[in-house]
């Protein structure tokens, strides 16, 4: 009966049993049913939180420059020439973000948590818990 009374992405469709509403964020929504692996369900999880805050960062870069009138209009950054060989940035970029990713998945896949270099949880803040989870996945 609890299941049936929360509120779902589509009102009056009924969510996938793995998804009982236990998640932040959970309103049923698993149409191609991905999440039916609990083991692929967590790391389903950590990934849209993970998406989430990339995208929060953006959002406040993009208006912080926009507000300080650092560079052109952000919509036309990507058009840019920046005099930067791509090679170069490539060479940097891969191996740096692939260290850095590699060190968040080693220590998720350990903890459960998210966590930056060697420190899982990583919470400086004191914010996490499941309510600050759920604002995370509605503004990300």
């Amino acid at each position: 009966a609890v299941a049936a009374a929360r509120p779902t992405w589509c009102p009056g469709t009924p969510a996938p049993a793995h998804l009982d509403g236990t998640l932040p964020g959970d309103f049923g929504f698993d149409p191609l049913g991905l999440g039916a692996d609990p083991a692929r369900l967590k790391y389903y999880q950590e990934a849209e939180l993970m998406n989430a805050r990339w995208a929060m960062m953006a959002v406040a870069g993009i208006t912080a420059t926009e507000v300080l009138g650092i560079g052109g209009p952000w919509y036309e950054a990507g058009a840019a020439d920046y005099d930067f060989p791509i090679p170069a940035l490539l060479a940097v970029q891969f191996p740096v973000m692939g260290i850095l990713e590699l060190r968040r998945i080693r220590g998720w896949l350990a903890t459960g948590k998210s966590g930056v270099n060697e420190s899982f949880p990583w919470d400086p803040m004191g914010m996490n818990n499941d309510a600050m989870a759920l604002k995370e996945i509605k503004n990300g």
